[in-house]
């Protein structure tokens, strides 16, 4: 019959519609929040019945309010900010205040390490190069090869991630107290929910930047278990604050602490340039633009480069090599990425094995950040910004020697962050550079 819609038409209708729903606060709130209140319920053993409750109640009580009014969006801001400390910050201090008690449960090997680390930072001693085969760290079981865990001959953190450590270390040495570097964690994931407040969006928006940070086991799970990803995120939220207000001088310093603290942070440096570039060419002031790029480039060589040159070889074999499969004992091929794949193909034979995964590399992440370039200076918003970055962070990662969960979770995450940012132009506008010239 004329007129009748195909099959095909009704199906991409239906997912049309689907993907509408899913996209809205009720979606975003529905489905992430559901997971994370459902993830705490499975382990109530752990974290409490109590805290299990009191998130599902907030829960139910926020989908009842999004549902019921499309105003009071403060108040449902505040709810969202609730469940998020209830969900992101109470099962990891709970871990935190029961670990002396109950001792390890399920706790990285990577937090070890660190606590470790601030301790010899403390101490004066070397924290590249080390065997770390004394420490706690070496009671966690390895099975993915033979032989034991490599970390414990190699620590692929930056330096400010174990800096960072310190004054929250002294500080419970005052107390009496014992150091957990979850509590570091806490201090950054408080930061970002600052900064996505003040982020110049709708509440709605802010809202559903909120959920999927602070109210979605894509990120909190990995909190918990105490993963550094929430760190390098958190100034990441920093960065589009400052530059969405117009500030890029400190939006960039906010980034090369975030680039200190992390290597995915780098993938955002092109567009941080981006948006540099635009302002420089509304505005040609060298002086700002030299400002900016001293400022990205101070928190990381004043952090980086005393512990490379400290000891070069070290550094380099522990931060480059053992991640990039360089040394004997790198990390191995392993996650759910190209490196995974070829394994499982048995292309390559041994999860030790070196592989060119660079080649891969480039030739993913060269086209994609071109793509995402250009969309970007056609229409420069917070947005495509993010889409640009969770993009090339994506083509690299993926291509690498290991794609971990927490890597995939860190990138659906910035996907899940580009409706909400939205529209915002990054552009500097008439009005703010005339204001901005006459001061």
């Amino acid at each position: 019959m004329a007129g009748a819609p195909s099959p095909a038409g009704g199906f991409r209708a239906s997912l049309t519609r689907a993907a509408a729903r899913l996209t809205t606060p009720v979606g975003y709130l529905g489905v992430l929040g559901g997971l994370q209140v459902a993830l705490l319920w499975v382990l109530r053993e752990r974290y409490g019945v109590w805290l299990a409750l009191a998130a599902t109640a907030v829960l139910f009580a926020l989908l009842l309010l999004l549902r019921a009014t499309p105003r009071h969006w403060a108040l449902k801001l505040w709810g969202a900010s609730l469940l998020g400390a209830l969900t992101a910050l109470g099962p990891t201090l709970i871990a935190v205040v029961q670990r002396p008690r109950i001792g390890l449960t399920m706790e990285h090997d990577g937090l070890l390490q660190l606590e470790s680390a601030v301790d010899r930072v403390l101490k004066g001693q070397p924290i590249y190069g080390v065997d770390w085969s004394n420490t706690p760290m070496a009671a966690f079981g390895w099975d993915l090869t033979p032989g034991p865990n490599p970390a414990l001959h190699h620590m692929a953190y930056y330096p400010l991630t174990v800096l960072v450590g310190i004054p929250f270390r002294l500080v419970t040495d005052a107390l009496g107290q014992p150091f957990d570097y979850r509590l570091v964690l806490m201090a950054f994931a408080a930061l970002g929910l600052i900064a996505i407040v003040a982020l110049p969006i709708s509440l709605e928006r802010r809202f559903l930047l909120i959920t999927v940070i602070y109210a979605s086991p894509l990120i909190t799970l990995y909190l918990w278990s105490g993963r550094t990803d929430i760190q390098f995120l958190a100034v990441v939220f920093v960065t589009l604050t400052l530059l969405s207000r117009g500030h890029p001088t400190l939006a960039a310093g906010a980034l090369g602490v975030a680039v200190a603290l992390k290597p995915f942070a780098l993938v955002a440096v092109p567009f941080l340039l981006l948006v540099l570039f635009i302002r420089w060419r509304a505005d040609r002031s060298r002086r700002d633009a030299i400002a900016s790029l001293a400022a990205l480039a101070l928190v990381p060589a004043a952090t980086i480069l005393p512990f490379f040159l400290a000891d070069p070889r070290a550094f380099w074999t522990d931060v480059v090599l053992y991640t990039s499969g360089g040394v004997a004992d790198a990390y191995p091929i392993a996650g759910y990425g190209f490196g995974d794949l070829l394994y499982t193909l048995h292309v390559i034979t041994r999860r030790t094995d070196h592989f060119p995964f660079l080649i891969f590399q480039l030739a993913a992440v060269l086209p994609v950040l071109w793509l995402t370039a250009r969309a970007f200076l056609r229409r420069p918003t917070m947005g495509r910004w993010v889409a640009g970055y969770a993009c090339v962070l994506f083509a690299l990662t993926f291509f690498a020697r290991f794609f971990n969960d927490n890597y995939a979770a860190v990138v659906i995450t910035l996907f899940l962050c580009v409706l909400p940012l939205g529209d915002m132009s990054l552009a500097p506008t008439p009005a703010v550079e005339a204001e901005r010239l006459a001061a």
